[in-house]
């Protein structure tokens, strides 16, 4: 397996780090830019990458801006949710010129799953989407101080946009596999806070999708975890009924947590994405 890492120029000239996984050998099928999960980052794409380049695909994905290497200025400081749809075009044009001929895929996860439906929505010439848990809704429960919290944050978001908030996962909620779940709790780069705006932008992430459902033409694979503590799994299914493309496909993975390309039994994730895209060259 070839790792490796590099810088391209995303939205505004800004440098962003991103790294690829590509097979050791024979030709590559096709090309996946993978997005990662809200305050995570690329290194979590390692695992779904060594399962699809050992089946000849090659895998590319970036941290988001505000995340780990890409985090800039701020760390978890996000502008707006435009800025990252401009990054996520510019890194697709640049893996397109290296793919050449073959075919180029956006796969993501939670709120990566999001991002990478908004850019369906936008771009009906990709060949496919595919989506892990979807941030579409949160399934957290709030209590009073945050609801509170909630209700204020348009004030927020004008008198101190760049304000932090806590806001961390329950990392048991995630995966029930115990060495990536100890990797999970031990990584030091994953978010703890954010600023007013980029709640904003997670907000509108989550919203956007739902609210222009009728516009995706793009085919594509919706696999939801059936024991989401994270996200709405009503809204993943919400979305799904409200397509009007015949090239869709939904799976529910019973007694799965949140992060399917990370739970114990994810090669049966692997293999459905894996026959879904074969199904898709």
């Amino acid at each position: 397996m070839k790792n490796e890492t590099g810088y391209f120029e995303g939205f505004e000239q800004r440098k962003m780090f991103y790294q690829y996984w590509l097979p050791d050998s024979g030709e590559i099928k096709a090309y996946l830019i993978a997005m990662h999960g809200w305050g995570t980052h690329s290194d979590r794409i390692a695992v779904p990458a060594k399962y699809f380049i050992e089946k000849g695909f090659a895998v590319y994905s970036f941290d988001l801006r505000g995340h780990w290497r890409n985090a800039g200025d701020l760390k978890g400081h996000i502008k707006s949710l435009n800025h990252i749809q401009q990054d996520i075009q510019i890194f697709f044009d640049l893996i397109k010129k290296e793919a050449g001929e073959k075919k180029v895929f956006l796969i993501g996860h939670s709120f990566g799953g999001a991002l990478s439906l908004i850019y369906a929505i936008e771009h009906p010439e990709l060949p496919g989407v595919l989506v892990s848990s979807p941030e579409l809704g949160l399934a957290l429960k709030l209590n009073l101080t945050q609801k509170i919290a909630k209700a204020i944050f348009p004030l927020l978001v004008k008198i101190a946009p760049k304000a932090q908030v806590a806001i961390e996962l329950v990392q048991e909620d995630l995966t029930n596999d115990p060495e990536i779940l100890k990797e999970h709790i031990e990584d030091q780069e994953k978010l703890v806070a954010i600023t007013t705006t980029t709640y904003g932008v997670m907000e509108k992430g989550m919203k956007y999708p739902l609210k222009n459902v009728n516009k995706l033409k793009v085919p594509c694979l919706i696999m939801q975890a059936g024991n989401d503590k994270i996200v709405d799994l009503e809204k993943t299914k919400e979305f799904y009924e409200k397509l009007e493309i015949e090239d869709k496909k939904f799976i529910s993975y019973e007694g799965f947590l949140h992060e399917l390309w990370n739970e114990k039994e994810r090669h049966k994730v692997f293999k459905d994405m894996e026959e879904w895209l074969n199904n898709h060259l």
